[in-house]
């Protein structure tokens, strides 16, 4: 049996996991972000103060049990009245923290109800809060500001928590115990480094002997990432990682003229491969879906409209175990 982590959130670690759950012989864990403050997440976490429940929801569902009407339900937005643009998954995890106690308790019961094939870890065991330094000086508070589409905002210098919160020690342990630490695809800073930053996680990440790898994102992100290079990513998440990579695996095959003019009308293209063809660790394989994924109604946060094939995925990341 080998162990995978993942270390992040969003829409990116939901594709990984989704792929990874039908690989035979592994473990999973996937350790989330604990910082997530917009949408109906945010409206939830003000509320109650419990953990942010959007990035555990996603990994839920994507390691639920095929043919279980729950995991359909856990992704189920409403559309209406009160409790129109609240995801289903958010208020059932919220639920289950009020009536057991305890984040970890509601993610465990959640995860039998689900019949899920792994395990789901907030990197912290409190809610955290980002907070962002610009280039220009600036300073921007909380994960949906820094998350924003601000075409031409100054460049992040440095991403932090506001306040310390140390790493949990179930995803110490999990990272311990890994084979194979996957970080990304997803946003760089709100999910990939967001997941990087409790105290304790760089050292528990340098220790362990565990393969480090790097899944590329497919565009940059602007007011995050607007002009890096693929390169600028892996040195990004080697700082705040605390140990470079050891595999990267980059998109190599090409996007449809339409869906490249839709994301440069947002300022955001595909990251320059600037690495060197003999560069032994980058690993250049055509994993985009030929699926758009269409807009949801209703839904209060930009989504990815083009995303990583999960089970493409996961055959280059099964090679590496």
């Amino acid at each position: 049996m080998k162990n995978i982590v993942t270390i992040g959130g969003g829409t990116g670690t939901f594709v990984v996991l989704s792929g990874l759950r039908r690989i035979p012989g592994v473990a999973l864990s996937a350790i989330v972000t604990s910082a997530d403050d917009g949408g109906s997440t945010g409206h939830l976490r003000d509320a109650y103060g419990f953990l942010p429940a959007g990035d555990a929801r996603q990994a839920l569902v994507a390691l639920a049990e095929d043919g279980n009407v729950l995991r359909d339900l856990f992704a189920y937005r409403f559309e209406k009245s009160d409790v129109k643009g609240h995801n289903l998954g958010n208020l059932f995890l919220t639920a289950l923290t009020d009536l057991l106690g305890s984040d970890a308790a509601a993610l465990e019961e959640a995860s039998r109800i689900l019949r899920v094939c792994g395990t789901v870890i907030p990197a912290t065991e409190e809610a955290t809060t980002l907070v962002a330094k610009l280039a220009d000086g600036s300073v921007l508070k909380n994960e949906r500001l820094i998350d924003d589409h601000a075409q031409g905002r100054a460049r992040i210098e440095e991403l932090a928590l506001e306040k310390n919160a140390a790493l949990s020690p179930a995803a110490k342990d999990a990272i311990e115990e890994a084979d194979l630490i996957v970080l990304g695809p997803g946003d760089l800073y709100t999910s990939s480094i967001a997941a990087l930053l409790p105290d304790g996680m760089k050292e528990a990440v340098q220790a362990s002997r565990a393969r480090l790898v790097y899944v590329g994102n497919l565009f940059t992100k602007a007011g995050q990432t607007e002009g890096y290079t693929a390169r600028d990513h892996v040195r990004e998440i080697a700082r705040y990682a605390g140990r470079e990579p050891d595999v990267i695996i980059l998109n190599d095959n090409g996007l449809s003229k339409e869906v490249l003019e839709k994301y440069a009308a947002e300022g955001e293209y595909p990251p320059v491969d600037d690495f060197l063809p003999t560069d032994a660790r980058v690993r250049r394989l055509p994993l985009v879906s030929v699926y758009v994924v269409p807009a949801v109604e209703n839904d209060p946060l930009p989504r990815s409209l083009i995303r990583h094939d999960p089970a493409k995925l996961a055959a280059a990341l099964s090679k590496l175990l």
